[in-house]
């Protein structure tokens, strides 16, 4: 039997919560990845074994939707530089609403179910109208260097597109 239901955690309760199902059965070499549009991939699974998926699926988590079942509304990132350096403050420019949180993400180096790179930064700032200024990690231990996806989230938590950007040695 295979489960193909997504799982959801949620750390202010301590629960998990069953979301979607997968149409295709995700077995050994799986992989399930966040992608700039907030969407997760998920793909392959089953070589060896009963089955020898080369596909994927896209989910769409429950934070995309509003109560109705439509698309909610996103921010949109209008600016936001390429590239970051550990300690130094950056500004972006935000539309379509108020932003409650800015986070970053690692881009995902994922094989055998398991995402070796995926790393979740929240970081601080302080908005101006549409600007805000964010202060990038302080630590490159908390934001290795490599790429990651730079999200803004309104207050019911619905991310913007991501912009990507690279942290510096």
């Amino acid at each position: 039997t295979v489960n193909n239901s997504a799982e959801i955690w949620n750390p202010d309760t301590g629960t998990w919560t069953v979301g979607a199902s997968g149409v295709q059965a995700r077995l050994y070499h799986s992989m399930a990845l966040l992608l700039p549009d907030a969407t997760v991939m998920v793909g392959g699974g089953g070589a060896p074994g009963p089955q020898n998926n080369l596909n994927f699926e896209l989910y769409y988590p429950p934070y995309l939707f509003a109560a109705g079942g439509t698309l909610a509304p996103r921010l949109s990132i209008d600016s936001a530089p390429t590239v970051l350096d550990i300690g130094r403050t950056f500004g972006i420019d935000v539309s379509g609403g108020s932003a409650a949180r800015v986070v970053m993400v690692k881009s995902g180096s994922v094989t055998h179910s398991w995402n070796m790179e995926q790393r979740f930064v929240e970081l601080t700032f302080n908005a101006s109208g549409g600007h805000l200024n964010v202060q990038a990690p302080t630590r490159a231990a908390d934001a290795p260097p490599g790429f990651y996806m730079l999200f803004v989230l309104d207050a019911a938590g619905v991310p913007s597109v991501a912009k990507i950007v690279r942290v510096n040695i």
